[in-house]
């Protein structure tokens, strides 16, 4: 690691103990080759994308105000022909980066690319379950071969930045998860696993009911998310706080799990330009013709709707919950992750 993005970390991690605006997680794209059900984005109608030039402008802008993270989602971001670009933009603009990816689209070049992403802290590649059938119906399409296939890319590449698997625990794939931590560790990946979004009324997810789990599909979900907070505590390959997944257990049984600093320390950014607290929340303003330090005191306005939602329609994002706690619990994190390093530079 470089002085300087040491120094980086360092100030991240102060503005997230004081709860400064720090992270913008950026919808690059709405358009996705994939149709899961439990989320709604690819079924939106689609606005204009922001252009190279407005993104110049308008990540200028959000840097000179104090973001420092950019959490690159969509939509499926690899649709995106000029990602790289973004990514050089946000490498000239000093920002640290991140990005999540449905792995379909993976291709040898682009891996390739990804080393010369100086930001980037980390790729996320989601992988739900193991099983062809279920896969399709999780995700829409019949794309597992390929993720496979680019998942064996992923790990001969041997990349500087770490590679995560991204499990969305839901009432279908539950049981899989030891196997899909096992997997994880032989590819030298590391595994997040976050409940499906049991809330209702959110733009972001489509949660049909088939997703809601029974009550004992609720105890035994719960007990696998209390049971990867101590493999965490213990040095395995899990990407979250011990903490994220001992409060998911509480969240799958419908238990309050806490505040949210949606609007305070985290944003989120459409691709159109258009910016809101969280993706779930309506947009307040266009960042197109309005300058972040004009719209921030809106966004902060909407404290009172992020705790009323927080309270009673919750979701559990780690956009939103992970990176909650992590800034109330920076020391126990820093432990867990050391700890996790030590064991992979062992080789577990």
């Amino acid at each position: 690691m470089t002085i300087t993005r040491a120094l980086k970390l360092m100030r991240l991690f102060w503005r997230m103990h004081r709860r400064r605006p720090t992270f913008v997680s950026y919808n690059i794209s709405t358009v996705c080759n994939e149709a899961c059900p439990i989320c709604s984005v690819w079924q939106r109608e689609r606005g204009e994308e922001l252009s190279m030039v407005e993104m110049e402008r308008i990540f200028r802008d959000l840097k000179r105000f104090g973001f420092m993270v950019v959490e690159i989602s969509g939509g499926e971001p690899f649709l995106r022909q000029d990602l790289f670009d973004a990514f050089a933009l946000l490498d000239r603009l000093g920002f640290l980066y991140t990005t999540a990816t449905n792995g379909t689209l993976l291709t040898p070049d682009s891996i390739n690319r990804l080393r010369n992403a100086r930001g980037l802290l980390q790729l996320a590649v989601s992988l739900d379950t193991l099983d062809r059938r279920l896969y399709q119906r999780l995700r829409g399409r019949d794309l597992l071969p390929r993720l496979l296939e680019n998942l064996e890319l992923l790990q001969r590449a041997r990349l500087p930045q770490p590679v995560k698997l991204n499990m969305v625990m839901n009432r279908f794939n539950y049981r899989e998860t030891p196997a899909l931590l096992e997997f994880a560790k032989r590819h030298a990946f590391a595994l997040s696993v976050f409940p499906v979004n049991l809330g209702e009324g959110f733009q972001h997810r489509s949660n049909p009911e088939e997703f809601i789990p029974d009550a004992t599909e609720r105890r035994e979900m719960a007990d696998l998310f209390r049971n990867l907070a101590q493999l965490r505590k213990g040095g395995e390959p899990l990407w979250e706080y011990s903490g994220f997944y001992e409060k998911a257990a509480e969240y799958v049984e419908g238990r309050p799990v806490g505040p949210c600093d949606a609007g305070g320390l985290y944003m989120d950014l459409h691709a159109d330009g258009g910016v809101s607290v969280c993706v779930d929340q309506p947009v307040i303003a266009n960042l197109r013709d309005r300058s972040i330090a004009s719209v921030w005191p809106q966004l902060r306005g909407e404290e009172e709707a992020v705790q009323r939602c927080s309270a009673t329609t919750p979701c559990f994002y780690t956009c939103t919950y992970n990176i909650s706690l992590t800034a109330r619990n920076e020391a126990a994190f820093l432990r867990e992750t050391a700890r996790v390093r030590i064991r992979q530079l062992a080789g577990f």
